[in-house]
């Protein structure tokens, strides 16, 4: 089996807090899969949430799932080890609500990762089934993950939204991560605040370091229909009273459609991505709008594919968005948009691009055309290759040539994948997705480095490997040299640029 050490991670849902679901290397070959998780430490069959997605750490692979042992079903956070596949640790959290789709969340700072079951948050060791802790919301979360919001301003939050079925009574929640010190009176795990968001279901909040702001889009009210979507202040006076801060803008969609999904944050060019799901119409049934991250105005709308799922933005003003559900006058389908600053156009889409009307009747039938995206299931980018990584419910893998900047051009398969359901993740050189046979790595297992054998990687194994001690051969190439040590420290200095710069211009 060869090695990788370019280790890499995927901490959330689309990879990072500001949900841009891009990775600057390659993707992996995937004409054989590296290994294929499908049972539990005692030999259980795993039952992973088909179209979920995973959480990518330095070592391991986190993802919720469900084994039948002699007492009953039980739903447990899997820890899968990266370089063979096996099963680490798990621990016990209850079920899922209607199958929710949410990927953990990894906090690198604290060392922990957190998941959901239920209507409970689960805060864990990242190297042992060690329960840090775990909260209670007010209702159950539905395919929302969770963002960690962490910068030079406060101290470490998480935000997540919980699920009201067809109410309006949905809220935001703000939740503290660190130990109690001189500004923060608050256990790891408190709820600081709840603020109300009307309706929600899937709504995965977004985070912006620079401006200490998290963002969260809505159904809306189910009565009257347009979603929304709310800019709060991620560290705010009322976190030590339990108020719930007043959003500092509030956009309103122009037209009556919800957002079921996350959004893209674009920070630099202050611009904010969502798509809405429209129960209703054709592939034009909903809308995909820009508006301002500082102040919420909106710069354009256009019509899109119902969509759940977060748009990516590509090169040359372009976006791409997995769209639609395969009946209701839909289909599933990527789009492609073009945008400049003030107005949006639907470029391409893969449907009408693959469309051969066989039975001439001028309907895209199923079987008709190739299906590429979905309205639940996310994408990636690769800017290393100009490829686009997207599964569809025909259960294809597929990575896409993304160079699309006409209607007339092609769709282009570089490489495919069968038997993959969930949205895949990147980290390093290795793509990681649920498929029908288990949860599936792609590309070379990277190394596990621990130099002093404690189970973790952090500055200790520094320290170890400069006194001689522990497994210093770090690049497992037979020789102990001054390679290992550089090796080591790159590793341990992989997040240095980004935390220093968080909150930072």
């Amino acid at each position: 089996m060869s090695t990788s050490f370019a280790q890499g991670t995927w901490a959330t849902l689309a990879s990072d807090s500001a949900r841009t679901a891009t990775t600057s290397l390659p993707f992996p070959s995937l004409v054989s899969p590296a290994w294929t998780c499908s049972k539990d430490e005692n030999n259980r069959t795993i039952t992973f949430v088909a179209r979920a997605g995973v959480a990518v750490g330095l070592h391991f692979v986190y993802t919720t799932g469900s084994v039948n042992e002699p007492g009953g079903t039980t739903w447990k956070l899997f820890a899968i080890s990266r370089r063979t596949g096996a099963i680490a640790w798990s621990l016990p959290i209850d079920a899922p609500e209607l199958e929710s789709t949410v990927t953990p969340a990894i906090d690198e700072r604290g060392a922990n990762v957190i998941a959901s079951g239920g209507s409970s948050l689960y805060c864990v060791s990242l190297y042992a089934p060690t329960l840090r802790w775990s909260t209670q919301l007010d209702n159950p979360i539905v395919n929302a993950s969770p963002v960690i919001a962490r910068s030079w301003r406060g101290t470490g939050r998480l935000f997540i939204t919980d699920y009201d079925g067809f109410g309006d009574a949905a809220s935001l929640y703000s939740i503290s991560l660190d130990p109690p010190s001189a500004s923060n009176p608050h256990q790891p795990g408190d709820i600081l605040w709840a603020a109300p968001i009307g309706a929600s279901s899937g709504n995965s909040p977004a985070y912006d370091a620079n401006t200490d702001r998290v963002f969260v889009a809505a159904v809306g009210l189910y009565a009257s229909n347009p979603g929304k979507i709310f800019a709060f202040p991620a560290h705010a006076p009322g976190d030590n009273t339990g108020t719930p801060p007043v959003p500092l803008w509030t956009f309103t969609n122009p037209t009556s459609n919800g957002f079921f999904g996350s959004l893209s944050l674009d920070a630099s060019n202050d611009a904010i991505d969502a798509a809405t799901y429209g129960f209703s119409g054709s592939t034009s049934s909903g809308n995909l709008v820009r508006i301002r991250a500082s102040t919420g105005a909106q710069q354009w709308s256009v019509t899109c594919n119902r969509s759940a799922s977060i748009p990516i933005r590509l090169p040359g003003n372009r976006l791409a968005l997995s769209t639609g559900i395969q009946g209701f006058g839909s289909v599933p389908s990527l789009q492609i948009f073009s945008s400049t600053a003030s107005s949006a156009s639907l470029l391409w889409s893969s449907h009408t691009r693959t469309w051969s009307d066989s039975n001439h009747n001028s309907i895209i039938d199923s079987g008709e055309f190739t299906p590429a995206g979905g309205w639940n299931t996310q994408p990636i980018y690769s800017s290393a290759t100009n490829q686009l990584a997207v599964c569809a419910n025909d259960n294809i893998l597929r990575i896409l040539d993304a160079n699309i900047t006409s209607p007339a051009s092609p769709f282009t398969v570089v490489q495919s994948a069968p038997n993959i359901t969930g949205s895949p993740s990147i980290a390093g050189s290795n793509l990681y997705a649920i498929g029908t046979t288990g949860l599936v790595a792609f590309g070379p297992a990277p190394a596990f480095v621990d130099v002093n054998t404690d189970g973790i990687f952090d500055i200790e194994d520094l320290y170890a490997w400069e006194q001689s001690r522990g497994s210093r051969d770090v690049n497992g190439d037979g020789q102990i040299n001054l390679a290992d040590r550089d090796l080591l420290t790159s590793l341990l200095r992989a997040n240095e640029t980004q935390e220093q710069a968080e909150g930072r211009r």
